[in-house]
């Protein structure tokens, strides 16, 4: 990593307003790095409140241990209460034919 750094070093040590250009970049990352923990403090506080009221409110808990297997039996007992309706297939649009 440092071979590949050198270089850079030194063309950058050779242009001019280098000094300018440096601090230019470094309040442009320190921005960047700003924005970052900015954002990622606000997910980790939405995440808490969502956890928050998950928890609060009455019925199932995200902690709850479900059963492992099945409530319902994988065979169906009962027959359906009414037959499938078949459909007419959907119309098609025809396009006017148009002769040039």
């Amino acid at each position: 990593m440092k071979r590949l750094f050198n270089p850079m070093l030194f063309l950058m040590a050779n242009t001019p307003d280098v000094e300018r250009n440096m601090e230019l970049l470094t309040s442009l990352l320190q921005t960047a790095a700003d924005s970052v923990k900015n954002i990622k403090s606000g997910f980790d506080s939405f995440n808490a409140t969502i956890i928050k009221v998950a928890e609060s409110m009455p019925g199932t808990h995200l902690n709850v241990n479900k059963p492992a297997g099945p409530t319902k039996p994988a065979v169906q007992t009962e027959a359906p209460a009414e037959p499938a309706v078949d459909f007419d297939p959907v119309p098609s649009i025809q396009m006017p034919f148009e002769e040039v």
